[in-house]
């Protein structure tokens, strides 16, 4: 079980001694809830087996295994993203599915990053993301498919 309290409470309960010559209506300001996290978690997971479900009903053709229609990381991430509506999920996890698919990103390797650096459609930004790895700027301009 957790508590959550809200911001103002925290404010609150942090300047309680110093704030003795402020007027604030502490019962108007000070909200909380507790919940629990075990059905939080409970509540996600069947909605992550609703999307699973209905993907093998409705989407055959999608991809199964890593980044397919049946990885509950992904679908659970897609479900999140979408505040947990099962129908906004599908839609966006198949999109992505699709492209993923069509593009081929799972056969990405060194050697065909390395390739299009040196053919100028990509190139390798000077600086890193938010999680210290190196970005790959991709110029579409340059890009024939079906061409080295």
């Amino acid at each position: 079980m957790s508590i959550r309290f809200s911001s103002t409470i925290v404010a609150a309960s942090v300047n309680f001694k110093s704030s003795k010559n402020l007027n604030i209506n502490r019962s108007r300001n000070c909200r909380f809830s507790v919940r629990s996290c075990v059905s939080e978690s409970q509540h996600a997971h069947k909605l992550v087996l609703e999307v699973k479900e209905r993907l093998a009903k409705d989407c055959t053709s999608l991809p199964l295994g890593k980044y397919g229609r049946d990885d509950e990381d992904m679908i659970l991430w897609f479900l999140k993203d979408r505040r947990f509506s099962v129908d906004e999920a599908i839609g966006k996890l198949t999109k992505a599915i699709k492209w993923r698919h069509e593009f081929k990103v799972d056969e990405l390797s060194e050697d065909s990053i390395k390739a299009a650096t040196d053919t100028g459609k990509a190139y390798v930004h000077g600086f890193l993301d938010v999680k210290g790895r190196p970005v790959v700027i991709v110029a579409p301009a340059k890009h024939i498919p079906g061409a080295s």
